[in-house]
């Protein structure tokens, strides 16, 4: 009986082992609810609109330069400010063309005198040949004299004109409304080549917003081109749930082989500015308007092996629910089959969800609000149980 000891030693951990399952069975609690971001079908006219990316460009852009190298004077505009046809904008160093101007000047008032004395010499000379004191031969001489005056005063009034109008140039200003860049050459600077951009005026309103659509809407684009005007609309970033609308003013001859696209070109009136040129944009063309559309948020829809799904909450739990999704309307999603209106769609929080685990409305940040506990889930049945396990 040596071994006595040691048998009962085994015996009271095999015994209290055998307790252990039997005293947490009363604190054992089933799987949490998953944190879920839910919204609503919504049940509203919705426009079939085909998407795409586009480039705003200003309607007209024009490029400030100099007619001839010379030093900036002046510069008279603020940078980035809105300008008025007739403006002002720089001020070349006149010296050269003031005397240029001066020079053509005085040859005209030279020329003119001339011609002036010439026709009143002309004058005499007529009396006196019809008086038959001067030869015939001597009238037309002076006649001949009188006509190249007149000439030469008619050359030099026209290099006269034109030297004010090469001493105009010095006053740059701009031919159209609309917002100046930045000032490419300060004050003092030379400006060495013609063809240097002093600054860049653009039109803010209106708009042209370039973009491009697959060939494949080609045939429906074309029919609809026919039958009117289509709208478009335009959304900076940030900015997709209030868009500009403008109208289909161009559609390209033919489709780019190399992209298999068809470019295409939008107004915009962007009568508050928030479109800019240069800037990328959301664009969506509007063929029609689907009628009682059922609409969701884009990032409810989830991609499976069968095919488009969302996540329906029923009664707490997560339903999978097949889908068929048809455009997309700026952050939402038409749906053509397989959701009603008002039914609650997961859209956040998918990572954990499977068909018929429990789920509690979650804030932005992933957990459940304050004051607001996720509900208790129902009692676990022995299936539960197995599919989390499966789950995890």
């Amino acid at each position: 009986m040596r071994n006595s000891p040691v048998l009962l030693y085994l015996f009271a951990i095999l015994g209290f082992s055998l307790l252990l399952p039997g005293c947490g069975q009363g604190k054992k609690e089933g799987p949490r609810p998953a944190p879920v971001v839910t919204a609503k079908a919504e049940i509203k006219d919705a426009p079939y609109v085909l998407s795409s990316v586009g480039t705003i460009k200003a309607a007209v852009s024009v490029n400030i330069k100099s007619r001839f190298a010379a030093n900036i004077k002046k510069v008279h505009f603020v940078e980035g400010s809105l300008v008025k046809a007739g403006q002002v904008l720089f001020t070349i160093d006149p010296a050269v063309n003031a005397f240029a101007e001066q020079q053509a000047g005085a040859t005209y008032s030279r020329d003119k005198a001339d011609y002036e004395q010439q026709a009143r010499d002309l004058e005499r000379y007529k009396t006196l040949a019809e008086q038959g004191v001067i030869s015939r031969e001597m009238f037309e001489s002076k006649q001949t004299a009188a006509a190249r005056a007149r000439d030469a005063m008619r050359a030099s009034g026209a290099g006269a004109s034109m030297a004010r109008q090469t001493l105009s140039y010095n006053t740059i200003t701009s031919p159209i409304d609309g917002r100046i860049g930045a000032a490419m050459f300060d004050e003092g600077s030379f400006v060495k080549d013609k063809d240097d951009i002093l600054a860049v005026v653009n039109t803010t309103t209106p708009l042209d917003v370039s973009f491009s659509l697959p060939e494949r809407y080609l045939a429906e684009l074309r029919r609809h081109y026919t039958a009117g005007p289509i709208t478009v609309q335009a959304a900076p970033p940030g900015m997709e749930a209030h868009p500009e609308t403008g109208l289909l003013t161009f559609m390209d001859n033919q489709v780019d082989p190399g992209t298999g696209s068809i470019r295409l070109k939008a107004r915009f009136e962007n009568p508050e500015g928030r479109l800019w040129p240069g800037q990328f944009v959301t664009v969506g063309l509007v063929l029609k308007t689907i009628r009682d559309a059922v609409l969701v948020p884009a990032n409810s829809i989830q991609n499976g092996p069968d095919g488009t799904y969302v996540f329906v909450v029923k009664d707490g739990r997560a339903e999978m629910r097949p889908v068929g999704v048809s455009v997309r309307v700026h952050q939402s999603i038409i749906i053509e089959k397989g959701l009603e209106g008002g039914e609650v769609v997961v859209t956040e929080g998918h990572l954990r969800l499977f068909p018929g685990a429990a789920v509690a409305e979650a804030d932005r940040k992933g957990a459940a609000p304050a004051g607001k506990p996720a509900p208790e889930p129902a009692p676990a049945r022995k299936g539960d149980n197995e599919t989390a396990q499966s789950a995890k």
